[in-house]
């Protein structure tokens, strides 16, 4: 039996050049911002998403751990993770990217107010990320009680936000998390295919639902992870519970799987068909996966994501259909950017695409009166001369026995 020095071993790493190239660019921006330190806090909201930069600088978290990072401009940085669920000593065998990790009580403020005092940072800049918001938290991620503690600890320190900041180091994908994406997308499209295979009537939606959890363990996937659950013979929405309800002959399974690998997030739309595709079904499929095409050819290094977009929007209006919901958002490690809506005309929209970033390219597309619709997509990730699919499976409907 592993002892807690000897625990085995992630399902990878990361090598000790890919740290090096993070840190660099961590500190880079630091130097540009002016922040001494950097302080990721504990947050495992949102499938553990707003983690997202503690475990870019420290490779410490999967399965929700609670975790945190102290980051100097120079120094080591030190790791607080919560000592009763997984001790310092194992996370200390299991990666080797942080030498100081330590045990806490969840006492946050306290375990950053520790670092902050042994690095004489009493009057320090401070970049916290959380104090700013996210798309998906307005609010921003630090606890209310640990950032109030630490402005009361260190009155003559200053704290800024460094969640944009962060976030923009984040945004392009080295060669070594690349490879991380694909392993997670390949297990996504395995995973809806397990749940394909186990899709026919009489068995329930949560029977689906696990099988579709279940491939993904098997395969070295962490929990939690995101599964948008729709099921019906016209699903109107799509929920992060599957219900208690029973598959019939001609339904429609429409889903957002996402898996995550070593706490990369890659993520597929292929809708599931039991058993026989209606008409109005078999032509929105064929327009999703007309329109994903069209904006997969446009994308290349330079063009806006507007140049993008904007082709699928107007294809799907000149059909006499209706363009909905997200068609394009970042993956990686959480809410990576950029993040666009089809109905909301960001500042994102002008930015140039850059080669390394990597999103989900999902468009969906709906009948008229959106009593029907669905999405079909896959992560993409960008080259030097254009888009690669992360994924390998065909266009073509996905039909389970009915």
């Amino acid at each position: 039996m592993a002892s807690v020095l000897h625990p085995g071993r992630l399902p990878a790493n990361f090598s000790m050049a890919e740290r090096d190239r993070r840190y660099a660019r961590t500190r880079e921006m630091m130097r540009r911002a002016g922040f001494d330190a950097i302080l990721a806090p504990c947050n495992t909201g949102h499938n553990e998403a707003f983690q997202a930069d503690m475990r870019y600088l420290s490779q410490v978290g999967g399965f929700a751990n609670e975790a945190c990072i102290f980051f100097p401009l120079t120094g080591e940085p030190t790791c607080w993770v919560r000592a009763d669920s997984q001790p310092a000593t194992w996370w200390l065998a299991m990666q080797d990217w942080v030498k100081d990790v330590r045990g806490s009580r969840c006492n946050w403020s306290e375990n950053f107010a520790t670092s902050l005092r042994e690095h004489r940072m009493e009057e320090a800049r401070i970049g916290v990320v959380g104090i700013g918001g996210t798309p998906r938290s307005a609010d921003g991620l630090i606890l209310h009680g640990t950032m109030t503690r630490l402005v009361e600890s260190f009155p003559k320190a200053t704290f800024e936000s460094a969640t944009e900041a962060m976030a923009e180091v984040r945004m392009v994908k080295s060669a070594e998390e690349i490879a991380m994406l694909e392993k997670s997308t390949r297990i996504a499209e395995d995973s809806v295919m397990a749940g394909a295979r186990a899709a026919r009537p009489g068995r329930s939606d949560h029977d689906v639902y696990a099988e579709i959890v279940a491939h993904m363990l098997r395969s070295g996937a962490e929990l939690p992870t995101l599964i948008l659950w729709g099921a019906g013979a016209a699903p109107r929405g799509m929920s992060r519970v599957p219900p208690v309800r029973e598959i019939e002959a001609g339904d429609l399974i429409s889903s957002e799987v996402e898996a995550r690998y070593v706490g990369y997030i890659a993520q597929v739309r292929h809708p599931v068909f039991v058993g026989r595709i209606n008409d109005d079904y078999a032509r929105l499929h064929a327009l999703a996966v007309e329109c994903f095409n069209l904006m997969f050819d446009q994308i290349r290094p330079g063009v806006t994501f507007a140049e993008v977009v904007k082709p699928y929007t107007d294809l799907v209006r000149k059909r006499g259909l209706k363009a909905l919901a997200v068609p394009l958002h970042g993956r990686g490690l959480g809410e990576d950017l950029p993040v666009l809506y089809v109905d909301e005309h960001s500042d994102a929209y002008a930015k140039p695409i850059l080669e390394g970033q990597v999103f989900i390219l999902g468009p969906r597309v709906g009948l008229a009166d959106e009593s029907k619709y669905l999405a079909w997509g896959d992560t993409v990730v960008v080259g030097p001369n254009g888009a690669r699919r992360l994924g390998i499976l065909d266009q073509e409907p996905i039909v389970a026995s009915g």
